[in-house]
């Protein structure tokens, strides 16, 4: 029984791990966009293209509303 009930604490552990590190790398991929959107907003604004920083603001602001 306790045989069983280790297997199962370290299968908790592993499946909690697991969530950790996708957790780790949804953020790191959302940070990474959030800078690329601040970029193309940049770039929109310096070439005044209107339509550009509309699309691209409002994709960054659903990508922060997550």
């Amino acid at each position: 029984m306790q045989q069983l009930n280790q297997n199962g604490l370290e299968m908790f552990i592993e499946n909690l791990n697991d969530l950790y590190i996708e957790l780790l790398i949804e953020d790191a991929l959302r940070e990474h966009q959030k800078k690329e959107y601040a970029q193309l907003i940049e770039d929109a604004l310096l070439k005044h293209d209107k339509t550009a920083f509309m699309q691209y603001t409002a994709a960054l602001k659903k990508l922060t509303a997550i």
